[in-house]
């Protein structure tokens, strides 16, 4: 039997030895009691080193989205769906911006019995700038105001039907309960999902002053960019309220694409910033909206 006091040399050494380091031990031969040190025996002696591991955060890498100052005259046709909350009842909003569950994977599926194909701001930049082609029977989905069903709901969706999507957020919620927080709004992002700026707190810009606007159309792009850690090119304007203030602040902050409410479907390179949409509502039904997009 082995003298607790001693640590044979030879295969079995190496088996013991870590068991033995661990307990302060020096080495081969070395005693127990006495000999070996801890690194907090006494006060102010030296403390094991913590080494901390930064996790590196991965950014999605977007293409640069920039106009050229005058660009060849083209529009194109994409409609632009433009959904608020897919929730069930009860639900924080207003009724008629609520659309059902069920109903909005139905309006997905039908889409694509159909033959339509989403597309993203990417794709529709360079079929205005660069006149690339569009996908037979192109259409945008957009989702105003960034509700938390983005996420829960509306992602998981368009992820099943093989879809993408554009996010419109306001930034100034995203610490609000019912909203995305930043990173939520980083996981649409890396989904593959388009994140657009939809102003800080939602007000209307053309009752805004000179500064309150700045603040409402740079600061929250900032603020956007800041939690994707790639530049914003696209913005949707606050119930669809702009003016020539709006767009030429909408224009000096950076964006090269915005959407109003405007109905209709035809994109042009002249007028980038005044992009129209399709409203879907509560009670639009998977036949109406398929008619909706294909009369538009």
């Amino acid at each position: 039997m082995l003298s607790p006091t001693h640590v044979p040399c030879g295969p079995l050494r190496r088996i013991l030895s870590v068991i033995v380091l661990a307990a302060g031990v020096a080495g081969c031969g070395a005693a127990s009691r006495g000999s070996s040190q801890t690194a907090a025996t006494t006060a102010g002696t030296t403390r094991p080193q913590v080494i901390k591991h930064h996790r590196r955060v991965r950014h999605r890498v977007v293409p640069a989205l920039i106009a050229p100052a005058n660009p060849p005259a083209r529009s194109v046709q994409v409609p632009v769906l433009t959904f608020h909350r897919v929730h069930s009842l009860p639900a924080v909003g207003i009724l008629g911006l609520i659309v059902d569950p069920a109903t909005f994977n139905a309006e997905l599926t039908a889409l694509q019995q159909h033959g339509y194909h989403t597309v993203t701001q990417a794709r529709l930049f360079d079929a205005l700038f660069r006149g690339r082609a569009l996908p037979s029977k192109p259409v945008m989905i957009s989702v105003d105001d960034g509700y938390v069903d983005d996420i829960e709901t509306i992602l998981p969706d368009l992820r099943h039907h093989r879809m993408v999507g554009t996010f419109n957020v306001i930034t100034g919620r995203i610490h609000e309960a019912g909203f995305l927080t930043a990173g939520q709004i980083r996981e649409l992002d890396r989904a593959g999902m388009d994140v657009c700026d939809h102003s800080a707190h939602h007000v209307e810009l053309t009752q805004l002053t000179a500064a309150e606007l700045r603040d409402e159309v740079v600061g929250s792009k900032r603020a956007l960019e800041r939690i994707l850690g790639h530049p914003v090119y696209c913005f949707a304007y606050p119930f669809g309220a702009y003016d020539a203030a709006v767009i030429k602040a909408v224009r000096a902050a950076g964006y090269s694409m915005a959407y109003t409410t405007d109905g209709g479907s035809i994109e042009s390179s002249a007028s980038p910033l005044t992009i129209p949409r399709l409203h879907v509502g509560r009670d639009e039904t998977r036949a109406g909206l398929v008619g909706l997009v294909g009369n538009a």
